[in-house]
């Protein structure tokens, strides 16, 4: 349909000024959806956020801001359009909307913003979620509102909106670190970080308070000034507690003596039967408490409860208060409802001792779990959570592919163990961030939620490892966070947290492109003095491949020396990467390739993927010096000019990574692409030829994609000048018609895949069919090791972020029946083998990929039972009746005996 908006109406205005620090994790999101929904209670910051997005967006903008009560014609009014479009026109979705979901041509960069949507009528919120969910050429909209009762935010995220919460907006301890200087001149001392995040909650609007009281009072101590809480009191009644219903306010007022909030213990105390709809309207209409991961826990932020109990001590008299008090007491001290100690905390947090043998696992004690191999459960099936926990990251250390399998089962069994989730949570991420690479992504909404939860459970050491983590990404708000840490733990003299942080530091410059010798040097001096051989060794090896990429004095020698001490520590994959070094190292070619054989045999055998072996070569072999700039390279993956001529020998840094499972990545010598200056429907066609990289995609299947499959003069000149502003993005110095990335053949494109480059879909593809080659002519072991590796590029469903686009569904379930289908051989491969536990994760791994899939189940409750683990057995079994009945299948007798 044609736009109703006439060009000339669209200017940008009335963008407020966002006084606080870039947000830009969150903003960038807003660049990949139809639309955006920000929706948090008052104070978290929504309207920076939007004004951010706004000043961040290449096109014009329009900024309304919503009045009390305004109807269908006023917003229609202040946002352009003309005065006699009828409601019902303006919010037509029609069969628009469904041909695409990217938004381009003359209408694509213009951007609505709806600030405080919450104060419209009911009928023009309806209108303005319409008018998000609309189709090319109306503009992308954006919307900020408050919780409320009706909210449509399902509807949505139905279309594809990407929505920004509460706890998203949150500032986390870290952040306010950095937050306080640039915004108000005051560094906060240290430690009292923690501390004001929990006070506040992390809303923007009480920080802000908070750095005011301290401005105007510098003399007053920090500590002080947030004990004594008076500086949001009066924001805190006037904006979250005076909007209330009256009987919401009386209740949250009357429980306000509970620190955790649960529908028993209110009724208990006030003799509400409706405390359960109260709680969860207080937590998801009104934003006011903030709901536990059980769903039936309900706690306010410290300051909020600080304000309550002023309210509940000049309501009641003092005998009230003292009876409500012993009555709240007795309620909370029953089931442990107080607000505990953080020994307390750590005592109640699940398994109290499993740091003991995970330490004792880093430092490379043997037989710490006698009877046990690494990284599997044991057949009697009695390992707890953490002892799976343990296990996996002693099968990592070690190198083994299987790690990861492991860490699953230990999340599945550690439902109510708090710390071996959190803890097993950031393992799983850090094994994909290392397995990645530095071309792979980093989860940041994770980490930050792990790191968050984390720091609330007074579990600071697990909160700075996530962080160092964080520091990985490409985002400039994150880039010092590995050297934060480390700052802190050498000041707070936890010398195990500086190993680890300074380790994220090198990994940082091994993700720049220029690994360095002092830092690897540093860290390998550091997990000797604490005695863990097991990293100390894969320092050793890291650091060998970079002297021999250097081509240094006794490079050969030291990587022996690396090697030897790899193989005394027992941890074969870093003796893996030693050997690798020696291959660099070696002047002698024939004795090079017998080298790198013997590397690669040596990760085969320790279930290290070899892809991951040579990507860490490549990576730890960049011929970048200490502290020089990386350079942009070719696509072959160009040379530093002072490069050793042995560092030419070593893998060249991959010239393009393309990465289209689990998410969208593509990278071109290390460099990341700001896609914002790429119009949708180029980046979607992008994505497309991704998806087929290396093959070539007849211009007819473009057209059906994106242009409705007309082939008219005007779609095909569209089409031709899509690829050509695609070309001059990813190829700027590149003159007109010498792009080697795009290729045309005839009547058909094609993404060119140079030696060296990656594509995780090709290799996933390229690894299956080796698998089913290897397993049908009867070579079980090769048929394994292919399927492991597919399974490892398969990092989740096919470009997740285009939702159900029609080019890319076919294609999305064509890759998970794969995906699944070398779970499932791999599970019997290995019950063939006799090797059940194997069997059991590869089967787990089938139904994570397709939970409907009948073979998996089968042989995963064959494996639990040739294992002897009874319990796992049993739940295999439960789980396989459930899926029959959610299908409508009778449960079979057969499931006693699944074959």
């Amino acid at each position: 349909m044609t736009s109703l908006l006439p060009d000339q109406q669209w200017t940008a205005f009335r963008i407020p000024v966002s006084e606080t620090m870039s947000r830009g994790r969150l903003t960038e999101q807003f660049t990949r959806c139809p639309s955006g929904l920000v929706v948090a209670p008052p104070g978290f910051g929504k309207t920076a956020l939007l004004a951010q997005a706004a000043r961040a967006h290449p096109g014009p903008v329009t900024w309304y801001q919503a009045r009390s009560g305004a109807d269908q014609r006023e917003l229609l009014t202040a946002l352009g359009y003309p005065p006699d479009t009828p409601a019902e026109l303006a919010g037509v979705s029609g069969g628009s909307r469904q041909r695409s979901r990217h938004r381009d041509g003359g209408a694509a960069g213009r951007l609505v913003v709806i600030d405080d949507m919450h104060l419209l009528s009911p009928a023009a919120q309806a209108l303005a979620v319409r008018l998000g969910q609309l189709a090319p050429p109306h503009p992308l909209v954006l919307i900020g509102t408050r919780p409320a009762t009706g909210l449509p935010v399902a509807a949505m995220e139905a279309s594809s909106a990407t929505v920004v919460n509460a706890d998203a907006l949150r500032f986390r301890s870290w952040e306010v670190e950095d937050l306080f200087p640039r915004l108000y001149g005051t560094a906060l001392r240290p430690g009292i970080a923690v501390p004001l995040v929990r006070a506040t909650g992390g809303r923007a609007a009480m920080l802000r308070l908070f750095g005011r009281a301290v401005a105007a009072d510098p003399d007053a101590g920090q500590e002080q000034i947030l004990t004594d809480g008076s500086f949001g009191r009066a924001y805190l009644e006037r904006e979250v507690l005076a909007p209330l219903p009256d009987r919401l306010g009386r209740f949250l007022t009357e429980t306000c003596l509970l620190s955790r909030l649960t529908a028993d213990a209110c009724h208990a105390l006030t003799g509400r039967t409706d405390s359960a709809e109260m709680l969860y309207s207080l937590a998801h209409e009104h934003g006011v408490l903030r709901a536990a991961p059980d769903g039936h826990t309900y706690v306010a932020e410290p300051l909020l409860r600080a304000c309550l109990r002023a309210r509940l001590t000049h309501t009641l008299t003092d005998v009230e208060l003292a009876r409500l008090s012993g009555r709240a007491a007795a309620g909370a001290g029953a089931d442990d409802r107080q607000d505990p100690p953080s020994s307390a905390v750590r005592r109640r947090l699940g398994t109290a001792d499993w740091t003991g043998p995970l330490r004792a696992v880093v430092a490379g004690t043997p037989d710490l779990f006698p009877g046990r191999s690494a990284g599997h459960a044991t057949a009697t099936g009695s390992s707890s959570s953490a002892t799976l926990l343990v296990q996996g990251v002693a099968a990592a250390l070690a190198g083994d592919g299987t790690a990861g399998d492991t860490v699953r089962r230990a999340l599945a069994e550690a439902t109510e163990d708090a710390l071996v989730v959190l803890s097993g949570q950031l393992v799983r991420v850090a094994l994909a961030v290392l397995a990645a690479g530095p071309a792979g992504p980093v989860p940041y909404p994770e980490l930050q939620r792990i790191a968050y939860d984390a720091e609330r459970l007074d579990l600071l050491w697990l909160s700075r490892a996530a962080r160092c983590l964080l520091g990985l990404g490409p985002h400039p708000e994150d880039a010092g966070q590995p050297g934060v840490v480390l700052e802190e733990c050498t000041r707070l003299g936890d010398a195990e947290g500086a190993a680890l942080a300074a380790t994220a530091v090198c990994l940082r410059s091994v993700w720049r492109g220029r690994p360095g010798i002092g830092e690897l040097e540093d860290v390998v001096r550091r997990f000797r003095a604490l005695g863990w051989g097991t990293p100390e060794a894969w320092g050793r090896a890291a650091l060998a491949v970079v002297e021999a990429a250097r081509d240094l004095p006794d490079a050969e020698q030291r990587a022996a020396q690396a090697e030897a001490f790899a193989r005394s520590a027992g941890v074969p994959g870093a003796r893996a990467l030693a050997i690798g070094a020696m291959a660099l190292a070696t002047p002698d070619a024939a004795n090079r390739a017998e080298l790198q054989e013997a590397a690669w045999s040596t990760a085969r055998s320790a279930r290290l993927p070899v892809s991951g072996l040579r990507s860490w070569l490549t990576a730890l072999a960049s011929p970048a010096g200490d502290g020089a700039a990386a350079t942009g390279g070719t696509r072959g993956g160009g040379q530093h000019a002072s490069a050793s001529p042995r560092a030419h020998a070593a893998p060249s840094v991959p010239g393009m990574t393309v990465r289209c499972l689990g998410g969208f990545e593509f990278t071109l010598a290390g460099r990341a692409h700001d896609w914002a200056k790429l119009r949708p429907r180029a980046q979607a066609l992008l994505r497309l030829l991704a998806v087929r990289a290396g093959q070539a995609v007849h211009r007819d299947h473009l057209l059906l994609a994106f242009w409705d499959g007309v082939a008219t003069p005007s779609t095909l000149h569209n089409l031709q000048v899509t690829i050509s502003s695609l070309r001059s993005f990813l190829e700027p110095e590149r003159p007109r018609g010498g792009s080697r990335l795009i290729a045309r053949q005839g009547d058909s494109y094609r993404l060119v895949l140079a030696p060296g480059d990656v594509s995780d879909v090709a290799a996933f593809e390229r690894a299956v069919r080796d698998g089913r080659r290897s397993r049908a002519q009867q070579r079980p072991e090769e048929a394994a090791d292919a399927f492991r590796t597919a399974l490892d590029h398969y990092a989740g469903e096919l470009l997740p972020g285009d939702g159900p686009a029609e080019w890319v569904v076919a294609d999305r379930e064509r890759l998970r029946r794969e995906a699944a289908n070398a779970a499932v051989a791999l599970a019997e491969i290995r019950l063939d083998q006799d090797r059940p536990v194997e069997a059991a994760e590869a089967a787990e791994r089938c139904l994570e990929i397709d939970g409907h899939r009948d073979a998996a189940w089968r042989v995963l409750i064959r494996a639990c039972d040739a294992a002897g683990l009874a319990a796992d057995s049993a739940r295999a079994r439960r789980g396989y009746s459930a899926m029959l009945a959610s299908l409508g299948i009778p449960p079979s007798g057969m499931l006693s005996h699944p074959m």
